[in-house]
């Protein structure tokens, strides 16, 4: 296989996204358990969350611009550094109150929400950039992998950490066990992790140096001007434009399912607590690591937009699983699934992008795919924050609704799969 092109830029990069990975992922399964399993209050999380996605739909569109127009190294470095001086605010007035008031979670929550926002659609760019064409579908997996691996270590710790740990280990060669006990962390104790984790990912993101595998046409104009650039690419792609928000409509359902609506499935559903909650997360992420490793020897470029159809359907049987069956070995195994699939279409849908869209305005299609999926998650958020679905075992509608999408997401891209 050959040498990858800045390579050590590559890998300085995945390991800084995989340990604010783990900070972010555990902060982002505290808080809505938080509000949910521990004051019990998830109509005011329902409403956070509403308001947290309604401000998104504004910033994500802003964000894909500042993408396109500054250096994504940098971009980088700001975001850390918010982080980083939000979970230092919240767990100091924690740990001096010995206690939070619910707003400072929520603001924890807020800020991670607005950091991905960015994040997410700057990491892309910034790997499209530093990649040669023949080793996008490589870099892509790696990507997926390496956001897994975080996810996976995050639902295993966050588990931990809110419910601690008791139990006996026998030691080798010895005959008398030893009890190991482990208490649960409060919420600040648990933001205090992102301080460490994003000051390493400081002096990571500092040290990468990497050349960009293209000439990058960089666009300077006004604001509005940019950003109409962005709409009249797509307005003339239209396919893609299809494309790109059908494809993701399946992480529509897991960013609803996994913040908000899974915590009143285990709950209300299966009568459990926060520990089969994180632990659900964690074979999540073990089926998105495995998607991760085999997407590329299954699916052939070629074949993406097939194989994102098949994998949609097959998120949306999964989800009709979980209706069926009032077990939480099988709602581990249906997140181990769903989870498989959407790291697989995750993996083909970038790789397409990076083939189809140019990298100088990459941010700002995404941003739009983006945006348009937030306003559906608003949408939709509203919709499932009424006090129907939050009586008795009145979550299962949420649930199939989830189902419903990804037969939806599956039937746009079947329509339109000769143009694509």
């Amino acid at each position: 296989m050959p040498v990858l092109k800045n390579r050590s830029a590559i890998y300085l990069l995945l390991l800084a996204n995989t340990i604010t990975g783990v900070a972010q992922g555990v902060a982002m399964l505290a808080v809505p358990w938080y509000f949910t399993g521990i004051i019990h209050r998830s109509a005011l999380f329902g409403k956070i969350y509403f308001t947290v996605t309604c401000i998104s739909l504004v910033w994500g569109m802003y964000a894909g611009a500042l993408i396109d127009r500054y250096d994504r190294r940098k971009i980088f470095l700001f975001t850390n550094l918010f982080g980083f001086a939000v979970s230092s605010i919240v767990s100091l007035v924690g740990f001096v109150a010995d206690g939070l008031h619910w707003a400072w979670p929520a603001l924890v929550f807020a800020s991670t929400a607005f950091i991905y926002n960015i994040h997410f659609p700057n990491l892309y760019a910034y790997a499209q950039e530093i990649t040669d064409k023949h080793d996008y579908a490589r870099v892509t997996s790696l990507l997926e992998i390496q956001g897994q691996i975080a996810f996976t270590i995050s639902g295993g710790l966050a588990a931990l950490l809110l419910h601690g740990y008791r139990g006996e280990m026998h030691l080798p060669l010895t005959r008398y066990p030893i009890e190991i006990y482990l208490p649960a962390w409060k919420i600040h104790e648990i933001f205090s992790l992102g301080i460490a984790a994003y000051m390493i990912t400081l002096v990571l993101i500092w040290r990468i140096r990497a050349l960009p595998a293209g000439e990058r046409k960089t666009d300077t104009g006004r604001l509005r001007h940019r950003l109409a650039a962005g709409i009249g690419y797509l307005r003339s792609h239209v396919a893609m434009l299809h494309f790109g928000n059908a494809s993701l409509l399946v992480f529509l359902t897991i960013l609803v399912f996994g913040t908000y609506v899974s915590t009143l499935y285990v709950n209300d559903y299966l009568r459990m607590g926060g520990d089969v909650y994180a632990l659900s997360d964690m074979a999540f992420s073990a089926g998105a690591l495995l998607a991760g490793i085999i997407t590329t020897r299954i699916f052939k470029e070629k074949d993406a937009v097939r194989g994102i159809i098949a994998l949609s359907a097959l998120s949306g049987i999964m989800y009709l699983t979980m209706l069926t069956h009032h077990s939480a070995r099988m709602f581990y195994a249906a997140n181990f699934v769903i989870g498989s699939c959407n790291a697989s279409i995750r993996i083909q849908r970038v790789t397409y992008m990076f083939h189809h869209v140019p990298n100088h305005i990459i941010g700002r299609t995404g941003s739009i795919f983006f945006m348009l999926n937030v306003f559906l998650r608003l949408c939709l958020i509203g919709f499932l924050s009424q006090p129907f679905f939050h009586r008795d075992t009145n979550v299962v509608y949420a649930v199939c609704i989830m189902a419903v999408i990804c037969f939806a997401g599956a039937l746009i891209l079947w329509w339109i799969r000769e143009e694509l």
